[in-house]
């Protein structure tokens, strides 16, 4: 995962942060209305910022495991108690993938997308852990 390259293209794509989390979130309910119910008692607003801010967090401690760690359990734990599963993690690396790729527009690349695959991976991976001692815990 090449660090530089996911700060560079965040620093492209933040100053468009609400054309990015719209795009993210019309292309998620579009492609998988399954998960609209999921969202039904949240303020999508507010969420979208919280979207934004996560990723945010995210590119800023890259090179901090133990906190980020720390961060993506603790947020895998929650979404357990919002319905979220295992599936739903794929697909929103995917529609977070699109988005990226749209608000980045020509500045996209392959070599970019094979970063933030990369990178989502690893979030997913710990959010899913997360979510897993949440689950052994309840």
């Amino acid at each position: 995962m090449n660090i530089e390259h996911l700060r560079s293209s965040f620093q492209l794509v933040a100053p468009k942060a609400e054309f990015l989390a719209d795009t993210f979130y019309s292309t998620l309910f579009e492609r998988y209305p399954g998960v609209k119910p999921l969202f039904k008692n949240v303020k999508l607003k507010q969420q979208k910022g919280k979207l934004v801010a996560s990723l945010a967090f995210i590119v800023e401690n890259l090179e901090n495991g133990e906190k980020l760690s720390g961060y993506l359990q603790d947020m895998g734990q929650r979404h357990v108690s919002y319905g979220t599963e295992v599936p739903h993690y794929a697909a929103v690396g995917e529609c977070l993938l699109v988005a990226l790729a749209t608000t980045a527009g020509e500045a996209w690349s392959k070599e970019l997308e094979a970063s933030w695959a990369e990178a989502y991976g690893a979030v997913a991976d710990l959010m899913i852990a997360g979510a897993r001692r949440e689950k052994k815990a309840s």
